[in-house]
Order: structure tokens, then C-alpha cells, then sequence
């Protein structure tokens, strides 16, 4: 009966262990690395659309659309640093020298611009910030 019991609370701590884990740690990492990965791969959509856009009405609801897009990720990126992240997580990306608040700065720059070489010019400073 005592072996049982024993088993039990084992179980039980081992169990609430591995959810304070997940909860807190693997999920808001996994939560910063998806929002990391869909940057990424919008900066280089925005940047296509003003390859592909010409100067007419479509260019700038096609831009806009994208530069929604770009803004609520900065604000996403900058939520799930500042209240998501574990401490010991913000200080590893400190030291890989990955600042996202910078990044969602550039972000908010880069939603608002409309010049190619000006957009450009954003997005490999994104890029470097994000060490890609």
C-alpha cells in the first residue's frame, strides 16, 4: 500500500512539474520563434509587393493590407517580450544580441514607408537585429 501511495505522489510532482514547464516556459518560447518566423517571412512579402505593385489604386490597398500585417506582428512581438517571455529567456536573447524591441521599432518604421529603397533599407536592419 505504502509503494502505491508512494507511486502517487510521484506521479502527481513529476506531472505538475512537467505542466509549470510547458506552461511557462516551452509555450512562450515556441509563441516568441512563431511570431519571429512570420516576420520573416512577411518582410520579404512586403518587400515583393512594391516589385509587383505598379503605381495605380491596387498598389496602395495591396501595401496597406501588408503593412497592417507588419504592424500587428510588431505588436505581438513586443506583448510576448515584455509579458510572455521568462526573464532567464529575455536575458539569452540579450546576450545573442536580439533586440525585439528595436526590431518592432524598425517594424513600425517599416509599415509606414512607401519608397522601395526606404523599405529595403528596414528590412535588412530587421534582418541584422534578428541575426537571419
Amino acid at each position: 500500500m505504502t509503494s502505491m501511495v508512494f507511486a502517487v505522489l510521484v506521479s502527481f510532482l513529476v506531472g505538475s512539474f512537467g505542466y509549470v514547464v510547458v506552461h511557462f516556459c516551452i509555450r512562450p518560447i515556441s509563441r516568441y520563434r512563431t511570431i519571429r518566423k512570420q516576420v520573416i517571412q512577411n518582410l520579404a512579402d512586403y518587400l515583393n509587393s512594391f516589385d509587383q505593385a505598379d503605381e495605380g489604386e491596387n498598389f496602395h490597398g495591396i501595401v496597406d493590407q501588408k503593412a497592417a500585417h507588419i504592424r500587428s506582428h510588431s505588436s505581438e512581438l513586443t506583448e510576448c517580450y515584455h509579458t510572455i517571455l521568462p526573464n532567464w529567456y529575455q536575458a539569452l536573447l540579450r546576450g545573442r544580441g536580439e533586440y525585439p524591441e528595436e526590431i518592432s521599432k524598425h517594424l513600425m518604421a517599416l509599415s509606414n514607408t512607401r519608397d522601395y529603397y526606404h523599405a529595403r533599407n528596414r528590412m535588412e536592419k530587421i534582418r541584422k537585429l534578428f541575426k537571419v
